[in-house]
């Protein structure tokens, strides 16, 4: 059976059915294999890192750009948006795509006319694009209220059962066990949850034991149903230390990933965001960070079960429209000015 299960795998790799989902980010693809089906990954960063702002552009914005343009790519989402309202987050994702498709800055602050009213002609982009944010809801579901971890579960089933069907078969006395069939063995289900600390707490449970038991319920839907999960998580204090900042060991590992140690153990993969500048990094992995400064983030892959870890790949990120893009290797800039502006 062993050899019947690994052989179907194989078939499935051969017809292009385990290649993941590009994530706008080849370096890092080419590393942790793209978006995949079944499988959870855990993102962390401190407040301010651009943990979410990941997440948002290379796991949902980029593949609903891949979706959207290849019919063959069946991709629904279901997006616990603690931090930000679903307005915000589909007017983040508006911003992005007006970069994109028009090459025109557009926040999302000034979408939403947070200081300034949005002009008239800057109006046109957003209202020429309302029709993709149209069939971008059709694909998402949004929670933007925080629930608890038995409320994620209830939340999880209920979408669950939209893409496949649940089978009770009574195997012996008095145990019946509960298979999945998906309506396509090709659908992506993608999962978010930003961020982990957020969950309501049941009665009784710490924020530990709540985000504990959101991250046994989450395994079994990545299980069960083939989810793939993307848990976003703080970082613990520690890191931010003198001792710790003037030590060669000055990025991210594992041991700095706050509240619970679950989610990493249940992960197949574990992505850091690190942020040189805001640490007081004149140089952070070969990178000029004084020239760079707020643009520059380091990505590091803390836990890759199934390839490479302690890997980094340096990235500019520019946050007035959410854009991630990744650096050439340090001896490979010539002029780092030029990786300051967007263009």
């Amino acid at each position: 059976m062993i050899v019947t299960n690994l052989f179907q795998s194989i078939l499935r790799g051969k017809s292009g059915m385990n290649i993941g989902l590009p994530s706008g980010l080849p370096k890092v693809d080419s590393i942790i294999y793209g978006v995949q089906r079944r499988w959870m990954y855990v993102w962390a960063g401190d407040s301010g890192s651009g943990k979410s702002s990941i997440v948002l552009y290379s796991q949902i914005y980029r593949p609903i750009i891949e979706s959207l343009k290849n019919p063959d790519i069946n991709v629904h989402f279901l997006l616990f948006s603690f931090e930000m309202s679903a307005e915000v987050l589909f007017a983040k994702l508006l911003s992005l795509y007006i970069y994109e498709k028009y090459g025109k800055i557009l926040s999302y602050g000034q979408i939403l006319s947070l200081g300034d009213v949005l002009s008239d002609n800057d109006y046109k982009y957003v209202e020429a694009s309302k029709p993709w944010l149209e069939k971008v809801e059709s694909i998402c579901e949004v929670i933007d209220k925080p629930v608890t971890a038995k409320g994620l579960y209830a939340i999880c089933k209920e979408w669950s059962k939209k893409f496949g069907t649940y089978i009770e078969e009574e195997v012996s006395e008095g145990y019946v066990k509960e298979t999945y069939l998906p309506n396509d063995d090709k659908q992506y289900l993608i999962t978010v949850i930003d961020h982990m600390r957020l969950f309501s707490l049941s009665s009784g449970h710490n924020i530990k034991q709540e985000m504990d038991e959101a991250c046994d319920y989450l395994i079994h839907f990545r299980n069960k149903c083939g989810f793939t999960v993307h848990a976003i998580q703080q970082l613990n204090r520690n890191f931010k230390s003198m001792e710790r900042r003037n030590s060669e060991n000055a990025l991210l590992g594992l041991e700095d990933l706050s509240d619970s140690g679950g989610p990493t153990q249940s992960a197949e993969t574990v992505i850091a965001i690190y942020h040189p500048f805001r640490e007081k990094r004149n140089k952070c992995e070969g990178y000029d960070i004084k020239v760079l400064k707020d643009r520059a983030r380091l990505i590091q892959i803390l836990k890759n079960r199934f390839g490479l870890a302690d890997r980094s790949v340096g990235c500019t990120f520019y946050g007035e429209v959410g854009l991630w893009r990744e650096l050439p290797l340090p001896h490979e800039i010539q002029d780092y000015t030029k990786y300051i502006n967007l263009s």
